[in-house]
């Protein structure tokens, strides 16, 4: 009986004893460096599992529960990966040896992430520490001189409107966007829709071997960007600064009675009398002297306070299953002028789910709100700050002067009436991952986009008077309201799965997966004008006249794709990897839908032979890597169904009675289908003394089917259709090192990135296209196309021998190169004796040749400093008219402007003053000027106080610093034109070729205060 009571009493506690057998054990421990110092921030996870389920705290400490053999792993920036085994303990201390080059680094790639060091395609990353040093309201312009071969090309200073052009490894097409495609968090999105705090990585995508999973959208390059996800820590984050603006450069112009002598002069070298009489001069001084503020158009219209702030709070928590980063930013910059700010509401929450080891769910969140406030015809403003006559007043007592031809800069900004944009953006992000099995993982993804754009555009007809009080009128007719509302909603889904094997020396990694994408886009407009109340901004307060207007239309597209990467290692030592995408879009018709998209690249990590064993203390990696592959481009054309033609839709009478007309006038092209870029690449990556490294790549890429239009027959009554017909090539090659060391306290860094790339077009069926701005066979895209010009005529002598030119000329007038007429024998011009279009030619190149950066990173204990240098070279920017000109539209004299030709200055700087000649204005070489530019981008220095004086406190760091942007620049084009703006003509904010009116780049000071509890 005893022993029956025995074995019952084991057989129920036996599994009490199995339960708590399998308990999980409470591990602590803490992480520090060689030298004994704690390490922040080092994640933690369990081998096998999908997520880092804690990081280190402020004293290097971290707390989690772990079973018996579990695998503890430990990463952190700057260090070596650790791997400790459970055995039972309950402290692991781990210690961390410094790898500054980070060769363990995994990095993000098309659905996935590799190890760097597998890496065969060209990919360049930026970390958060890079970007947290500029405080950049768009994130792209945050990438600028970060990576090579990547131009990034800030257009305008202006708030709300700052966001950069970015171009990878050239331009591809002049008949498409030539923006790369940006996936946040595995879906397609917009880099400045996201605040840069929330960022943790930047993938940039270069060549085909890692953009062609991507496919149809990748021919312009891939930016992957991972946002920032919680750990099992508890930290409570605030980022903070406020500043100011200045613009980088402003056109300085002379006083009044210099803008009088100078037109004076222009009239009679134009056979006319003086405009200004001494009267005019004498009543100038006076009125002068009375009220000097009254003639400072650039002082009125720069009274804008500039003041910029930026603000940021985050909570990053878990609980081992449910981590949770919600975070909320808001963002407000006041223009350069009155009357125009932005302002931006951020909120994202990205929330982790761990139900088991097997199982990840992501449930990421996020709402933008951004408001815009304009002038109504902002550019007009700026068209007029180097512009407006400086011996006209602002004001006649209260009234707004008539300006020039009865446009006021001032007035309209005070009393011009205003431009509202608002943005609200949702995303949302459901994802989840499953691992049945260690090898096999499988990933579906749902997100859909909503975003809605509404913009009111208030202008009011502003009345000037002149100088006794008579009105002068107004510039615009009548003051009138346009509301715009655009709705759009994107559409992700996906699935894909990837198998993973490792056997003896052979790694294996095949995935595949689908995508279905959606675009929907709403547009609804209405519009009155003559307005009896012009402070009543409403449509209805409008006349209720035959001018009214409304418009309305709907757009769609579909993209289907299926994708697979296939990746083989041998050793860890050959690499290679195969891309295969096969795209189906709406946008083209039948087989011309769907297209296939592959690529092909191999690497050698030469530092893995053996007989480089001797050698891997020295050389840490030293690795090969080609590639091959094809993309493809759906953007091409202006509408959504390149393929068709927008019936014209009117009216016309007949018999008295009006019927509506529906027309077709341009021929339709069912053969459209894609751009087809074919890139082939090589590249090394080496790291030396874990200390130094370095990468190169050269590349070809060929673009093809590039949209253009070719002649087609009288008959068909219709204009020409656009045909897949261009070809155009990229050549370049990049370069990218960086040095890191510490020595005791000091750390020292510097990084330097230098990318060259040749841009040409190599087939236009030879009908190029463009006047000033120009596509033609044989050059780069957007080059300048115009006269050359051939110094100035001295002697009248010199105007009778010379070819005939336009208008009358005079001594000082701008002499042009007779180039081409008939041609010879062998084909070569022969000069005709008057210049016409045939001696036009390609003179300047508005892309950029060379792209270079130079980062450089000191610290010292709690100190930080660190400078950013950007540039760009051979590159050639052009402005004309009035910017440039003297005496040209009735426009304020610049100093500089005054070196203009006369008898006793014959070797000037510039023409003649005329006001009248058609010879001085047209397009040439004369008015071409080097857009290069070196620019100090950024310069930061900050202190990190010692996290021991806040220990009481509960605080677990501060940080505070100053930051300049954009101190200084080096260039050598037109005195006060920022350089940056003008080589790329292809922007937008008014901003063409020729043209200098647009808001300026903006100079940025700061201060900030980083809290971390």
């Amino acid at each position: 009986m005893k022993k029956q009571l025995q074995l019952i009493l084991m057989l129920l506690i036996m599994p009490l004893g199995m339960v708590l057998a399998q308990q999980p054990l409470q591990i602590m421990g803490k992480v520090t460096n060689t030298e004994g110092e704690p390490v922040q921030g080092v994640s933690i996870s369990i081998k096998g599992r999908l997520n880092a389920i804690t990081a280190t705290d402020d004293a290097g400490a971290y707390s989690l529960q772990a079973e018996k053999s579990d695998v503890l792993i430990f990463k952190g920036i700057g260090f070596k990966t650790v791997e400790r085994t459970v055995s039972g303990q309950t402290t692991i201390n781990v210690t961390l040896e410094s790898d500054l080059t980070n060769l363990d680094e995994v990095v993000v790639v098309g659905y996935g992430t590799q190890k760097k060091t597998n890496l065969t395609g060209a990919v360049s990353t930026i970390s958060a520490s890079q970007l947290e040093n500029r405080p950049a309201v768009s994130a792209s312009t945050a990438l600028q001189g970060l990576a090579p071969g990547v131009t990034v090309t800030s257009q305008t200073g202006a708030p709300g409107g700052d966001q950069a052009s970015i171009r990878i490894r050239g331009v591809n097409s002049f008949s498409s966007a030539s923006e790369p495609l940006v996936i946040i968090d595995g879906v397609a999105g917009d880099l400045n829709s996201i605040d840069a705090n929330l960022i943790e990585s930047m993938s940039v995508l270069k060549d085909a071997a890692s953009a062609a999973i991507y496919g149809s959208r990748a021919a312009n390059g891939v930016i992957l960007v991972t946002t920032k996800r919680a750990k099992d820590v508890f930290n409570l984050t605030y980022k903070g600064y406020t500043g100011w603006q200045d613009a980088t450069f402003i056109p300085e112009v002379t006083d009044g009675r210099t803008f009088m002598r100078v037109f004076n002069e222009a009239s009679i070298n134009d056979g006319g009398k003086e405009i200004y009489t001494q009267q005019n001069f004498d009543e100038f001084d006076q009125l002068y002297a009375e009220n000097p503020d009254n003639y400072d158009w650039q002082k009125a219209i720069l009274s804008g306070s500039g003041f910029t702030q930026n603000h940021f709070a985050s909570l990053s928590t878990g609980s081992g299953v449910i981590r949770v980063n919600p975070s909320l930013s808001y963002v407000k910059q006041d223009g350069l002028i009155k009357n125009t700010n932005y302002q931006r509401y951020t909120f994202r929450n990205n929330m982790d789910i761990n139900p088991n080891d097997k199982l990840n769910i992501k449930v990421d969140l996020s709402v933008m709100n951004g408001d815009r406030l304009q002038i109504a015809n902002e550019g007009t403003v700026w068209n007029y700050l180097g512009r407006m006559p400086t011996n006209i007043p602002i004001r006649y007592g209260d009234k707004w002067s008539e300006g020039w031809v009865k446009n006021n800069p001032v007035g309209f900004i005070e009393d011009g009436g205003n431009r509202k944009v608002n943005n609200i953006e949702l995303i949302g992000n459901l994802s989840l991952n499953y691992k049945p099995v260690n090898w096999l993982s499988i990933t579906g993804l749902v997100a859909p986009r909503y975003r809605t754009r509404n913009i009111h555009n208030f202008s009011k007809a502003l009345m000037t008077y002149y100088s006794g009080g008579a009105e002068a009128g107004a510039a615009a007719e009548s003051t009138e309201l346009t509301e715009s509302a655009y709705r759009y909603f994107y559409g992700n889904y996906q699935f894909h799965a990837t198998a993973a094997k490792t056997f003896n020396d052979h790694s294996l990694s095949l995935m595949v997966g689908t995508s279905r994408e959606t675009y929907d886009e709403k547009y609804l407009m209405g519009y009155r004008r003559d307005y009896t109340y012009d402070t009543y901004e409403v449509l209805n307060a409008g006349a209720d006249t035959e001018k009214k207007r409304n418009d309305g239309t709907q757009d769609q597209w579909l993209l289907v794709s299926a994708f697979s990467r296939f990746n083989y290692a041998y050793k860890d030592r050959y690499l290679f990897e195969a891309n295969l995408r096969y795209d189906g879009t709406s946008r083209f018709l039948g087989s011309n839908r769907w297209a296939t998209f592959p690529s092909f690249s191999a690497g050698w990590r030469v530092e893995q032979e053996p007989f480089m064993e001797n050698l891997r203390s020295q050389i840490n990696q030293l690795k090969v890597r080609a590639s091959w592959g094809i993309l493809g481009n759906q953007n091409i054309g202006s509408t959504y169904q390149p393929f068709s033609e927008n019936l014209a839709l009117g009216g016309i009478s007949m018999g008295g009675a009006i019927s509506q007309l529906v027309t077709l006038n341009t021929l339709a092209n069912p053969d459209l289908r894609w751009e087809e870029t074919t890139a082939t690449g090589v590249g090394l990556d080496a790291t030396l003394f874990d200390k130094f490294s370095f990468t190169f790549d050269w590349y070809k890429k060929h673009t093809n089917g590039i949209l253009m239009t070719l002649p087609i027959s009288a008959l068909y009554g219709l204009n020409e259709p656009y045909q897949n017909a261009a070809k155009v090539e990229n050549l370049g090659w990049e370069v990218g090192g960086r040095y890191d060391n510490q020595w005791s306290d000091f750390k020292f860094g510097l990084g330097f990135n230098f990318s060259d790339v040749r841009n040409k077009i190599l087939d236009m069926r030879s009908r190029p296209v463009g006047t000033l701005l120009r596509q033609q066979q044989g050059y780069a895209i957007n080059s300048i196309y115009g006269y050359v010009s051939d110094g100035y005529y001295q002697s009248q002598e010199e105007i009778d021998n010379g070819p005939t030119q336009f208008g009358t000329l005079k001594p000082g007038d701008i002499r042009f190169k007779d180039i081409a007429g008939a041609f010879d024998v062998d084909g070569n011009a022969i000069p005709d004796g008057k210049i016409t279009d045939a001696d036009k030619q390609i003179i300047g190149n508005t892309i950029p040749r060379y792209t270079y950066g130079v980062n450089l990173d000191l610290g010292y204990k709690g100190f930080k400093f660190s400078a950013f240098l950007q540039g760009v070279a051979k590159v050639d920017g052009y402005l004309d008219s009035h910017y440039v000109i003297p005496a040209v539209n009735s426009s304020a004299i610049k100093p500089w402007q005054l070196d203009y030709w006369t008898e006793d200055n014959r070797n000037a700087s510039l023409p003649r003053l005329s006001v009248t000649s058609t010879n001085n204005t047209q397009n040439s070489d004369f008015w071409l000027k080097s857009a290069s530019y070196l620019r100090l981008k950024n310069i930061h220095l900050g202190y990190q106080f010692p996290t021991e004086w806040f220990q009481n406190a509960k605080i677990g760091g501060i940080y505070i610093y100053a930051n300049g942007q954009n101190l200084f620049t080096k260039t050598n084009f037109y005195e006060g034109y920022d350089p940056e703006i003008n080589y790329n003509a292809g922007a937008a904010q008014n901003v063409s070729l020729g043209a200098g009116n647009y808001y300026p780049q903006v100079k940025v000071y700061t201060f900030g205060l980083d809290i971390k509890f």
